[in-house]
Order: structure tokens, then C-alpha cells, then sequence
């Protein structure tokens, strides 16, 4: 990690939320990318630098458990942490997504400090390269 500001790509399919999620985390420090949607969130991870990755688990094409498989077989390891957000309950038991990807869960509403710790938390847990 350089000293510079933790990039975060935050995907969700609703415009609102990405906003509002952008507005929330840019507050707290964060550079935000964003994307509408799981093709267009895998075309800006191949692109940019990014530390953690936020992502909303319904949507639509790909919901956000495909979209990691997808960017988990493109990046392997190096893929960053993610953080799913939701308004289900975690389920009982997590779809395998690759051996190698590190992820938290949070099931919405939620506090934005819970995202924040979340989003901390996440980059913990991702082993050192």
C-alpha cells in the first residue's frame, strides 16, 4: 500500500445507492469508483488501482457473487478484498467464489461506521503480497 487515499470500486445497480455510497465513503477518506453493474465493474478493475471492492449482491446481469467469480478467475490472487452488501441475511453458507478472495458481509440498512469497518476490517484480512 502507498501512502495515498484507499481506492475503493463500489458496484450497485441502483443510481441512488451508488451515490449515496460514493458521497458516504468520500467523506470518510476514500477515492470511489464506481459501477452500475457487475461487466461494467470488471472492465474498471482491469483498468484501475483499486484496494477494497464494495459490492451489492442483487443485481442484475451478474449478481455480485458471479461478478467476484468472474473477476476472482481473471486476478487470482491479486484480486482485492470485497465487501457484499445486502438486504438479505447472510446466507448460511457463502457461495464459493475462489480460494484466494477475502470477504466481509453487511447485511443492509447499516450504520456508514459498520461500512467503514467493514471496508477496514476487509483490508486487514487480505494477506500481505
Amino acid at each position: 500500500m502507498t501512502g495515498g487515499a484507499v481506492r475503493l470500486l463500489v458496484v450497485d445497480d441502483e443510481e441512488q445507492i451508488l451515490e449515496l455510497l460514493d458521497l458516504t465513503l468520500a467523506i470518510h477518506g476514500y477515492e470511489v469508483c464506481t459501477a452500475s453493474s457487475g461487466p461494467r465493474a470488471l472492465e474498471l478493475l482491469a483498468h484501475e488501482a483499486i484496494d477494497v471492492i464494495v459490492m451489492d449482491v442483487l443485481m442484475a446481469p451478474w449478481d455480485g457473487f458471479e461478478t467476484v467469480r468472474r473477476m476472482a478467475a481473471q486476478h487470482g490472487p491479486a484480486l482485492p478484498p470485497v465487501v457484499f452488501l445486502s438486504g438479505l441475511a447472510r446466507p448460511a453458507v457463502m457461495p464459493e467464489l475462489g480460494p484466494d478472495v477475502v470477504q466481509e458481509y453487511l447485511v443492509k440498512p447499516f450504520r456508514p461506521s459498520q461500512l467503514v469497518e467493514r471496508i477496514e476490517e476487509a483490508r486487514r484480512r487480505r494477506p500481505s503480497s
